[in-house]
């Protein structure tokens, strides 16, 4: 009977060792890319493929020589870009002058690209294989909380005029007025008023022990998103025309108007990670 104990406590005692041995918590530092797109239907648009560096900072705790849970903190910055030939429109508004008319307008080569960043929150489960250069893969879920949006839009001409029905007059003149040939046109804000992103995550590659505490991962991954991040908000115009104080044009993003046809807007991010690991 009196076996039982040392045998047990033995036991713990190995337990503690084998535990002491191995480093059950990790730090990994990690920077990724290329490729991190908002990604829209409808619109003609191109994915950045130089916009998409992400940094992060993550934790992992071992429950084995093998399985670790991970969470952590990253920042990763997405865009979006889209190019239509041309646009035109028209809507009924009013002048300096409080005279009723239909405002006409038309963009040539019009291109819009939009930026934001979030921070993400992983929670993942790796498996590694063991050895000095292992085998790992890591799969899970991430929340994003975005810290900012923002678009800029240009085109290579914009051309305006004002109906006045009343009259029956077409004005192509003055541009004090808000009417005619405006060149080039750039405009820029930061009310895209996006949402909370949650994503899958994948990530396999190779993990090398340059040390007992220190290991460099190389690797691939995959993050997308399977939340439509964006407030449907499609009742904007693409350039308000201001009669007050001076006549002046504002602008908003094509995404918020009834030309962006698009309802949903969705993250993706993919390329190579490299991380490196310190163990305690």
């Amino acid at each position: 009977m009196n076996s039982i104990p040392k045998i047990l406590i033995i036991f713990l005692v190995f337990s503690a060792i084998s535990l002491k041995a191995q480093k059950t918590n990790e730090l990994t530092l990690a920077v990724n890319g290329p490729v991190a797109v908002l990604g829209y239907n409808d619109i003609a648009y191109t994915a950045a493929l130089d916009d998409g560096i992400g940094f992060g900072l993550e934790y992992g705790k071992y429950l084995s020589h093998q399985w670790s849970v991970r969470t952590g903190v990253a920042l990763q910055t997405y865009s979006g870009n889209a190019k239509l030939k041309s646009i035109e429109g028209a809507y009924i508004t009013q002048d300096s002058e409080n005279e009723s008319f239909e405002f006409q307008y038309r963009f040539e080569n019009y291109r819009e690209e939009q930026r934001t960043t979030y921070i993400q929150i992983p929670l993942l489960a790796q498996y590694e294989s063991n050895g000095q250069n292992r085998f790992f893969a890591a799969a899970g879920v991430k929340l994003g909380i975005i810290t900012d949006s923002d678009y800029e839009a240009k085109a290579t001409r914009l051309t305006t005029a004002g109906y006045y029905e009343q009259y029956d007059a077409l004005l192509e003149a003055p541009k004090f007025a808000g009417f005619g040939d405006f060149g080039n046109y750039t405009w820029e804000a930061d009310d895209l008023a996006l949402k909370t992103n949650v994503m899958l995550s994948f990530e396999t590659g190779l993990k090398f022990m340059v040390s007992e505490v220190s290991s460099f991962y190389v690797s691939a991954y995959i993050d997308y998103g399977l939340t439509n991040v964006f407030d449907d908000t499609r009742d904007n115009r693409l350039i308000e025309y201001l009669a007050a104080p001076e006549v002046d044009f504002t602008g908003n993003s094509i995404l918020t108007t009834p030309m962006g046809a698009t309802d949903t807007l969705k993250t993706l991010s993919f390329g190579f990670k490299l991380k490196y690991g310190l163990g305690f």
